[in-house]
């Protein structure tokens, strides 16, 4: 079981899928494979390696000499086909975010993010300039409280 901790996590979505549940047990693409005695990590990443096509077909097979479970030739090729799709090569894998398929889009996400970042620089370096060109200060509000604390304390002088 130490051997598992080293093990490649991108085929977690396709080896944990569920194949047929029952009311009493769960058959996952693990299961079966370990059941036939195929080393469920070399399958999925030999099935990651053939095209989409290819994995299908082979992948059918595997399932239809389950022992467990009886599937015909065009089920087998459904079902196949479903877990595939949640092979790395074959389909989005889990943790892998949108924009990161190709190297266009990552690229894409760090202009954008650079044009935001420099915008937000030189617009708060443009408010500070005309700040200080206008020889306002700053703290306007905190004149206009003061200014109005004290009329309030003056109109009450003398009501006591």
């Amino acid at each position: 079981m130490a051997g598992l901790c080293g093990l490649d996590s991108q085929y977690d979505a396709f080896l944990f899928a569920s194949i047929c549940e029952t009311d009493q047990s769960n058959l996952s693409v693990l299961s079966l494979l370990a059941r036939q005695d195929v080393d469920p990590w070399q399958e999925a990443a030999r099935l990651t390696n053939l095209s989409k096509a290819q994995a299908i077909q082979s992948f059918a097979a595997t399932i239809s000499r389950s022992k467990s479970e009886q599937w015909s030739p065009s089920e087998a090729i459904v079902l196949a086909g479903r877990l595939i799709d949640l092979l790395p090569s074959h389909g989005r894998p889990s943790s892998a975010a949108p924009w990161a398929e190709d190297g266009i889009g990552g690229l894409t996400v760090w202009v954008v993010v650079g044009a935001l970042f420099i915008s937000i620089a030189i617009s708060a370096n443009n408010v500070r300039n005309s700040t200080k060109a206008s020889g306002e200060p700053i703290n306007v509000v905190s004149k206009t409280a003061q200014a109005d604390t004290v009329t309030r304390s003056s109109s009450r002088i003398g009501t006591d």
